[in-house]
């Protein structure tokens, strides 16, 4: 019986070095590619003059593309989009010589369809598979507000059933802001081809707005490398 413990701890010894040498192929050299599910919490954002936009928590789906330079840094491009209804607080003109409008502080609801575009860079702490992070990300984000602008605009299709069709509909505001942020997780790495990420992220978003404009999001990122 004692025979057998050397050869044993041989056997153990050789199959912990076999899977110490496979990690270190993993992810040192590798591209990935990414699906990143992303969960916002609400936000009320007030503006100027008494202006208000309460939004509601809402689900986004991403995904992106990677570069482990060594097990440590990554670099990395992300588009995310995502939807979410919310009430707001528009301030009227109060002027009472105004005819358009003098009755002051009106509620509406509407819906706000988001789109963003980031380059991040990602800091791996430890090189095993098993490692917690931390990164940064800058990039643009387009904002449909869902509030119709009042202009008609006339857009064209083609329909399968019924051919080329021109149909009215109408504008609403939108724009393009610089958003920065930073984030931080645990990441796992199965193998040489599958992970797993989970983390939140803090991001903040060039609004014209009189309180912070900070969003705080949580991720899950599952993805292969190649």
């Amino acid at each position: 019986m004692s025979s057998c413990k050397p050869a044993l701890l041989l056997a153990l010894g050789f199959f912990s070095s076999m899977n110490a040498y496979a990690f270190e192929d993993s992810r040192s050299g590798k591209f990935e590619f990414f699906l990143m599910p992303q969960f916002t919490n609400s936000k009320l954002l007030k503006f100027d003059n008494g202006a208000e936009a309460d939004i509601n928590e809402r689900s986004g789906l991403g995904f992106g593309l990677g570069y482990n330079f060594n097990h440590h840094l990554e670099l990395s491009l992300q588009f995310i989009s995502s939807s979410s209804n919310y009430t707001g607080t528009r301030i009227i003109n109060n002027d009472p010589e105004d005819p358009e409008n003098p009755n002051g502080p009106q509620k509406f609801a509407a819906n706000m369809y988001t789109s963003s575009i980031n380059f991040g860079v990602t800091v791996n702490l430890l090189k095993s598979a098993f490692t917690p992070y931390i990164g940064a990300n800058i990039g643009s984000t387009y904002i449909d507000s869902g509030v119709p602008t009042g202009q008609i605009s006339t857009g064209c299709w083609w329909d399968p059933w019924w051919g080329y069709i021109c149909a009215p509909y109408t504008q609403t505001y939108t724009a393009t802001k610089v958003n920065y942020g930073a984030n931080a997780g645990l990441r796992y790495d199965f193998n040489r081809k599958l992970f797993i990420k989970g983390g939140a992220s803090m991001n903040f978003i060039d609004l014209p707005s009189s309180n912070s404009s900070e969003f705080i999001s949580y991720q899950f990122i599952f993805g292969f490398m190649f």
